[in-house]
């Protein structure tokens, strides 16, 4: 099967921010490298797979933008092969805002809870992409690519597609998190870690959210760190400084990383809360943290939080009522849940602020600054 190279990865992600619309005359124009050039091509005569982004508002008014690039592989190495190139949010659009920002879920074919905006989006691509799908011949590869919002759809394009074809690879390039962990392992499993390249920047804060219970796929496998930058830096999450970090043709020449391992085990000491930077490292460690504390809770512990979201609490309010309960507490658990807090605090800021009293109030309020930290780091990095 053919590969797609990094920098090639990096520039369809790139090329396909241009089919928003098209120009003065009606007509789409894209620039593209004559690398590129030499391994596609991309007829637009008959316009770039069009969606919709946003709300209700945006869906009953059937507004549709260009969301995705095809292209058809011309050279020995692609010959026959598809690209779709899926763009990311556009940042003059209050729709692909509004798509980004909404994290209720709601249910793939197979049945399995994925991000309600992205997934909304790709069922208005659906019909349309289900031609390009099609043309795949037998032993020719279908590539999904995307930066941002992009890589988020490109996910469920190849999750979906591989229902079909037996050859599909999906590049993800400083993407959210697309669905909890049902969907992962099973668009893990089913394309194989092998056939997943996510990319991503240390600094870059757009793949923390949505927060847990969402997961990256592969589940609890590994991504491919383009660069070692460290402290977030939401300007870093454009697709253009990915570029300067992605020029190679070789994956082997990028770090493989496992930034979060569900089953792995992390207890946080209170006394070390200091040593918390606010970078990616940290925010998985905290959600590993929180995992390794319910766990050790028990197995009624996530039925009592099941039950809790189908009455309509909020999710993390649940979990710190839960949290709160002295019934379940021991005095390991209690120590684990203050270190846990303590960390927070810092994470979120709140240096100084101690941990004098695991009450539902004070546990939802720690989660509550820590979620809004990470959200207006999401929000800086994509407006």
């Amino acid at each position: 099967m053919s590969l797609l190279t990094p920098n090639l990865a990096v520039e369809l992600s790139d090329v396909s921010y241009q089919i928003t619309k098209a120009n003065s005359v009606g007509v789409f124009e894209i620039a593209v490298s004559k690398n590129l050039a030499n391994h596609f091509n991309f007829d637009l005569s008959s316009k770039p797979v069009a969606g919709t982004s946003g709300g209700y508002v945006a869906h009953a008014k059937g507004q549709q933008t260009g969301f995705a690039l095809i292209g058809q592989g011309k050279s020995v190495q692609y010959k026959n092969d598809i690209v779709i190139a899926v763009r990311g949010t556009n940042f003059t659009s209050l729709n692909d805002l509004s798509t980004d920002a909404r994290a209720a879920t709601s249910s793939t074919e197979r049945g399995s809870l994925v991000h309600a905006g992205f997934n909304s989006v790709f069922e208005s691509m659906k019909n349309e992409l289900s031609h390009y799908i099609n043309l795949v011949p037998a032993g020719a590869t279908l590539h999904c690519v995307g930066h941002s919002l992009g890589g988020a759809i490109a996910n469920l394009i190849a999750d979906w597609a591989k229902q079909k074809l037996a050859n599909v690879k999906l590049y993800t390039i400083g993407a959210p998190k697309v669905g909890f962990a049902d969907f992962a392992l099973k668009n893990t499993n089913s394309l194989g870690q092998e056939n997943i390249f996510r990319c991503t920047k240390g600094c870059d804060p757009v793949p923390m959210v949505p927060v847990w219970p969402f997961v990256h796929a592969p589940y609890n496998g590994y991504e491919y760190r383009v660069d070692n930058s460290g402290f977030i830096n939401p300007l870093k999450h454009r697709v253009k400084y990915y570029k300067q970090n992605m020029l190679g043709n070789d994956w082997g020449s990028y770090q493989r990383i496992v930034s979060f391992n569900s089953f792995k085990r992390v207890t946080l000491d209170a006394r070390f809360s200091h040593q918390v930077s606010r970078d990616l490292f940290w925010m998985n460690r905290l959600s590993e943290a929180l995992l390794t504390l319910l766990r050790q809770l028990g197995g009624g512990i996530a039925n009592r939080i099941q039950s809790g979201i189908s009455n309509g609490l909020n999710f993390y309010d649940q979990i710190a009522m839960v949290l709160s309960d002295v019934s379940i507490h021991n005095a390991t658990s209690t120590g684990q849940l203050q270190g846990l807090l303590a960390h927070m605090l810092v994470f979120s800021g709140q240096i100084g602020r101690e941990v004098k009293e695991l009450s539902f109030e004070f546990i939802s309020w720690v989660f509550k600054k820590t979620l809004e930290v990470v959200s207006r780091l999401a929000r800086e990095a994509l407006s």
